[in-house]
């Protein structure tokens, strides 16, 4: 089996590219940075430009499946501009790659994209599951209904779609962890807020898993 990872070089894309390698499933990434590509055995990276909508078509030839992680951090401020940067970072990335399957013959069968629980509204007390019909009415349900459509149309190329909404991925390689132990190592930690909240969060091995299992 060959994937097609979009961000391959991040937190999740890094781990989910580890344990596929170690099943012995061929990793093709794609990449923005020409001058970093680092092929080796079974990991093979390609060149492609979402801005100028190019992308090396090679990277397709005997991919079973895609893996779509592409998509700017929410962790930065959010000016205007960098909202718009949010949004189209996943939106322009998902159409090239349906374009390009469009025109291209392919053996793809799937697609598994990043989301997020973004698209369900703060509560203290609800549980929300992907059967849950309430969406969240700012910024971030905003961004996850339009990434979502996005990925919902490869539906269209006859391919099985499969979103996965994440939270908090914790990790001491990266992400939100190391930033929130910050305080703590500098004996300035405390509860947030009223400390009664809850949060959805998964380790960084348990999401790659998840991924690996869909596909």
């Amino acid at each position: 089996m060959r994937v097609l990872i979009t961000g391959a070089t991040g937190l999740i894309g890094s781990e989910l590219s580890k344990q596929l390698l170690q099943n012995q499933i061929e990793v093709h990434y794609l990449t923005t940075a020409k001058q970093e590509i680092k092929n080796k055995p079974n990991y093979t990276g390609f060149y492609w430009n979402p801005e100028k909508g190019y992308i090396d078509e090679s990277a397709l030839i005997g991919v079973d499946a895609i893996v779509h992680l592409a998509g700017a951090t929410i962790s930065k401020r959010w000016t205007d501009a960098y909202k718009q940067e949010i949004i189209e970072s996943r939106i322009f990335t998902a159409n090239l790659l349906f374009n390009t399957l469009k025109k291209n013959p392919n053996q793809v069968k799937q697609i598994v994209s990043a989301s997020a629980i973004g698209i369900y509204p703060d509560s203290l007390t609800e549980v929300y599951t992907e059967d849950s019909t309430r969406q969240d009415s700012g910024f971030l349900g905003h961004v996850v209904e339009k990434w979502e459509a996005s990925i919902e149309k490869f539906r269209l190329l006859n391919l099985r779609v499969a979103k996965i909404r994440t939270g908090l991925v914790l990790s001491e390689k990266g992400g939100a962890l190391p930033e929130i132990a910050k305080p703590i190592e500098m004996n300035l930690g405390s509860a947030f807020g009223s400390g009664r909240q809850f949060q959805s969060w998964i380790h960084l091995e348990d999401i790659a898993s998840i991924y690996q299992f869909v596909i």
